[in-house]
């Protein structure tokens, strides 16, 4: 006889794993032919400039990002689905200068000469890359710039220029259509950086955003922001946004946003963070220079719902936090937060156990679900302790029939008051002798 025989102890794993939804990663939207997925994901800067010169729009990004501290743990970098033509030009003319072109890992490196021109340039590169095996034709303009074609049609090849080189690709889809590739291939992104500062780009990729539980930072240097007032202001970006009331896309204003991106370190600022913890105001953005502005100016962008980087009182600071339509960020994406971890552990609930059966205490496992997460914004500090929230599911004897036939629960509901956050204190006193 065996001790089995006697005590039979069986245990059943109820370790189903829901995949959880991230609120710490960025992603940084760009075109380029940098590598061959859609979407690449990197820890450091570093790994960035393995597939990106320093000066690259999406590198640029990309530090202003990781040079926050506490930074985060990886980013990623989505590229807009291109053209099979791209055209190089030579735009920076140096003697006895290393000019490069690699494609697809493979580097075709040519020395300029004592006295060159661009066309000498290009005509070297031209030979070099023809002279070799990768499946890339190139052909000579004649003029500083050359073309770059795969052998077979709609075969992609990565690219990686060289200072003194710029390159230009032709997009061949809307951004929405790359935004929704880009998420199909890997969704684990919550925060979106664009690297253009066009008007119409910018408002794509909010209407876009919008209709998602992402978030969607721009920066702007129209001067109108500034300079003119709500009312009168009915062209910039700012404007445009406000205009729709969008609740997921923000912009902040800089004079520098043509070449550095302040959205991009925000992010880098409160995504490490918890949502719940923290507010989009009062931050300070390593590597970007504060803006002066008038008293005048700073209400002109405020009143906008646009977003200010200024010094006050010796520190730097971003002020108001908010996306176009006027709510806070934080509140945003904490309320993104809670609603994914809901359905992420009612989700589990129904998963782990053979059945959730329709009585009082199927509801009840339903019901803590919901309270564990509102308990957890509590500890956050995104719901507020008083007054207390207050969850409401039915009892299964005034379920309907129907609901029970249908085995849908419905009526359940909560109610809690946010945290909010102190982003102004007046004080009233009084002396007396």
């Amino acid at each position: 006889m065996s001790l089995q025989d006697i005590v039979n102890v069986q245990i059943t794993r109820e370790t189903k794993s829901v995949a959880r939804t991230g609120f710490g990663t960025a992603l940084i939207l760009g075109i380029n032919k940098a590598f061959s997925p859609l979407i690449q994901f990197y820890s450091d800067i570093d790994s960035v400039l393995n597939d990106f010169r320093s000066t690259d729009p999406e590198a640029v990004a990309a530090a202003s990002v990781f040079s926050q501290n506490p930074t985060v743990t990886q980013l990623a970098i989505g590229r807009r689905k291109t053209g099979d033509n791209s055209v190089v030009t030579v735009s920076d003319v140096v003697a006895n200068t290393n000019y490069s072109v690699t494609i697809n890992g493979t580097k075709f490196e040519v020395d300029s000469g004592g006295t060159p021109t661009a066309p000498s340039i290009a005509a070297l590169l031209v030979a070099d890359i023809n002279g070799g095996s990768e499946p890339v034709t190139a052909s000579d303009n004649l003029d500083g710039t050359f073309d770059l074609d795969p052998d077979v049609a709609s075969t992609f090849y990565s690219v990686l220029l060289s200072a003194g080189l710029t390159i230009a690709y032709t997009t061949s889809q809307t951004i929405a259509e790359d935004l929704a590739d880009i998420s199909e291939a890997d969704d684990t992104w919550y925060g979106l950086v664009y690297t253009s500062r066009t008007q119409a780009d910018v408002e794509a990729a909010a209407a876009y955003i919008e209709t998602k539980n992402k978030i969607f930072l721009t920066s702007s240097a129209e001067a109108d922001i500034v300079d003119t007032t709500v009312s009168a202001d009915t062209t910039t970006v700012a404007a445009k946004l406000r205009a729709s009331a969008y609740a997921r896309s923000g912009v902040i204003y800089h004079p520098d946003a043509a070449t550095i991106y302040p959205e991009a370190a925000l992010f880098g600022v409160i995504l490490p963070l918890d949502p719940g913890s923290y507010t989009g105001a009062f931050k300070t953005l390593t590597g970007i220079a504060v803006t002066v502005l008038t008293e005048t100016q700073k209400t002109n962008a405020l009143a906008k719902n646009c977003n200010i980087y200024r010094e006050v009182g010796g520190v730097n600071i971003t002020r108001e936090g908010t996306v176009a339509e006027g709510e806070y960020i934080d509140t945003i994406i904490f309320i993104d937060w809670m609603q994914a971890r809901m359905i992420e552990g009612i989700y589990s609930v129904l998963v782990n156990q053979p059945k959730v059966p329709y009585t009082d205490a199927g509801i009840a496992a339903i019901e803590a679900e919901i309270t564990a997460v509102l308990q957890l914004g509590i500890a956050r500090g995104g719901i507020a302790i008083d007054p207390p929230f207050s969850v409401s599911v039915p009892k299964a004897a005034d379920v309907s029939a129907a609901d029970k036939a249908n085995r849908e629960l419905n009526d359940v509901s909560f109610q809690a008051t946010l945290s909010g956050a102190i982003h102004a204190v007046t004080v009233q006193g009084r002396v007396t002798v």
